[in-house]
């Protein structure tokens, strides 16, 4: 027998659809706003999955297109699955919603574009039982589509693995840091009480950088699943993107963010396990730079140039270019000019990049596109 619940949070109120009286297994949490066009597929394989112990949580973020609509069928279909809304986009709150009423003990988030590969929670779930895992991290398929309507696809995987120590995961932990892994929460399976211990913390869920540094700051059990295929899908970037004001002021913030995590380890002086944290500072910098330089904006010459030279000069900055300077050739033609600080070998560099249409960067960042 089913019963209404109903919550709140501070920033909006939240209603509960229904309720499905068994306590499940794992709470699949998706927060989505005007979602209408992905929504479904990203449902459907959660629900389509062999392992049925679960809950799905729908969080509608004040969509104005058919997400709602979608959300209702699938209430009315499955008894797994739930939906709350809130009064506002922020999918930040939408997924605080959710995870407030979930009842799972593991809590696996999912972006509203995304999905699960066949046999994903299977195989989360065993490894997480098998090493009592906090939190455990899947193989990740990156699906760009392309403006014609294809798509070009990269896997981003690591072996099979598991740290058993907060020292052995802080050490290991470094190309996940540095890809991008550990700078969103999409994919990755999470113990109640680690979630439960991150919203304690004060301004966690601002971003997904700082929801992510909150989850993973006191973990001492890490599991990495290799084959547990998540699908990101990331949109195809224009030739010319639009300019993006706090593109840069989210870039210093994240590295803030993962600065300050590091310190929390002990390891900030730890060049070694740092180098991971600059290097994915110094590839988000080079795409605020292409931003100003090469983003179809109404911006005036000296406007750019006053922006990118606050780039160049920033603190952040120098830091990453004196401690990546061995590897320097991975950066390609943009580490010298942002090494020399030069406003117009950056322009030129920026420019060249756009012309060939050559990606310098290993990993399409993905927190972006969560905020």
């Amino acid at each position: 027998m089913t019963k209404d619940i109903k919550c709140s949070v501070s920033n909006g109120g939240i209603s509960l659809v229904r309720r499905a009286p068994k306590r499940p297994c794992v709470s699949v949490i998706l927060a989505a706003h005007n979602a209408g066009e992905h929504l479904t597929r990203a449902i459907e394989s959660v629900l389509n999955q062999d392992y049925e112990d679960l809950e799905l949580i729908v969080a509608n973020c004040a969509s104005s297109d058919r997400t709602a609509s979608v959300c209702e069928r699938f209430v009315d279909r499955d008894i797994r699955v739930e939906a709350v809304s809130v009064d506002n986009n922020s999918m930040s709150c939408g997924r605080a919603a959710a995870c407030s009423v979930a009842r799972g003990r593991y809590l696996l988030f999912v972006g509203q574009d995304d999905w699960l590969g066949a046999g994903f929670l299977d195989a989360m779930v065993a490894a997480a039982r098998e090493h009592d895992a906090q939190m455990v991290i899947p193989e990740f398929s990156v699906d760009t589509e392309q403006a014609d309507g294809s798509r070009v696809f990269a896997t981003l995987s690591h072996e099979s693995c598991f740290w058993d120590g907060a020292e052995a995961f802080h050490q290991g932990a470094a190309p996940f840091v540095e890809n991008g892994v550990l700078a969103f929460a999409a994919g990755k399976l999470f113990t109640r009480e680690c979630i439960e211990a991150m919203a304690e913390l004060p301004d966690m869920c601002h971003n997904e950088v700082s929801f992510m540094t909150g989850c993973v700051r006191d973990l001492a059990r890490v599991a990495v699943v290799e084959g547990a295929r998540y699908h990101l899908l990331q949109p195809s970037t224009p030739a010319h993107a639009a300019f993006d004001p706090g593109m840069f002021a989210r870039c210093q913030e994240d590295y803030r963010r993962l600065r300050d995590l590091y310190e929390y380890w002990g390891l900030l002086d730890d060049a070694a396990a740092m180098s991971a944290v600059h290097r994915r500072y110094l590839r988000e910098l080079i795409r605020c730079i292409e931003n100003v330089c090469a983003s179809s904006n109404r911006l005036s010459a000296s406007e750019r140039r006053d922006r990118v030279q606050d780039m160049l000069d920033a603190a952040p900055t120098r830091e990453a270019i004196e401690a990546v300077k061995e590897s320097s050739h991975e950066f390609g033609i943009m580490y010298a000019p942002i090494a020399r600080r030069s406003v117009m070998a950056c322009f030129m560099g920026a420019r060249i990049q756009d012309i060939v249409g050559r990606a310098l960067l290993p990993f399409v960042s993905c927190a972006e596109a969560r905020l």
